[in-house]
């Protein structure tokens, strides 16, 4: 099998079959050797998602022994290696070898979509201050394409400060997505109108409201503060908040470094 695959899908020119021609639609490359055997495994099952590709991507074969200058410009350390290049670069690479289903959904995760090339359209926009341009351009792509993560999550990280429903039903079902459960516990508790009675009722429902407001500096001061007074009140809904918005805000950004210690210490 593979001495009649290395005839198809044979390197013989990198630069033009891989590097010039990932240009104009992406190229897989699969590194193997004859000695290997998980290659002789991952073979097979590579050449024919190939041939069922439908020219969505091409295969180009390079075989380490017969190429070791190759193998060697391209840093490999252990076979079967798979890299796919995208207009000329690399865009993702992986090790080993895996079930045809998987090897599937590696390759399909990271082909170029129109969805994708609107998400660079879409950060240009927020850069610009056109957040309705965006979340317009971001539902679209998810009506198109609902499987693409990064655009689900881009629109739950717009929607989440002013409409915490929207931001749940968006997530219901892809809570294990990174990320995704800290903006869904964020966007509860912007939704939690009645609180239980309790000595830290009132700090609570003041920094549910600042975070409401988009006053986050206020929120952290209240939210902090009322765990001094009772963590565990509302099943611990101050605490929970925080960490949420730390979260979503990011370890770099200064309300997380200016607050982060203060939580720490409201904690212990």
């Amino acid at each position: 099998m593979e001495t009649k695959a290395k005839a198809e899908f044979e390197v013989e020119d990198f630069e033009r079959q891989v590097i010039v021609r990932s240009a104009h639609v992406p190229v897989l490359v699969d590194l193997w050797a004859a000695w290997c055997g998980p290659c002789r495994f991952l073979g097979p099952i590579v050449e024919k998602l190939a041939r069922e590709a439908d020219a969505r991507w091409e295969l180009v074969k390079v075989d380490t022994e017969a190429n070791p200058d190759i193998a060697q410009r391209l840093g490999v350390r252990g076979i079967p290696d798979l890299r796919l290049y995208i207009d000329g670069k690399e865009a993702a690479r992986m090790s080993g070898a895996l079930p045809e289903p998987e090897l599937k959904r590696w390759i399909e995760g990271h082909l170029p979509t129109e969805g994708k090339k609107q998400l660079a359209r879409v950060k240009g926009l927020l850069d610009a201050g056109r957040k309705e341009e965006a979340e317009a351009i971001l539902v679209a792509v998810l009506e198109q394409e609902p499987d693409l993560d990064e655009a689900r999550m881009q629109l739950a990280r717009l929607l989440v400060w002013e409409e915490g429903a929207r931001t749940v039903e968006l997530l219901q079902h892809h809570l294990h997505l990174e990320g995704a459960e800290a903006l869904n516990d964020l966007a509860r508790a912007m939704q939690q109108d009645e609180l239980p009675e309790g000595a830290a009722k009132t700090p609570v429902a003041e920094g549910l409201k600042a975070l409401r407001e988009g006053d986050l500096e206020h929120a952290l001061t209240a939210l902090i503060g009322s765990i001094t007074v009772d963590r565990s009140y509302a099943d611990e809904l101050a605490r929970r908040t925080c960490v949420a918005l730390f979260q979503v805000l990011g370890p770099e950004h200064a309300l997380s470094v200016s607050f982060r210690r203060r939580f720490s210490m409201a904690l212990y």
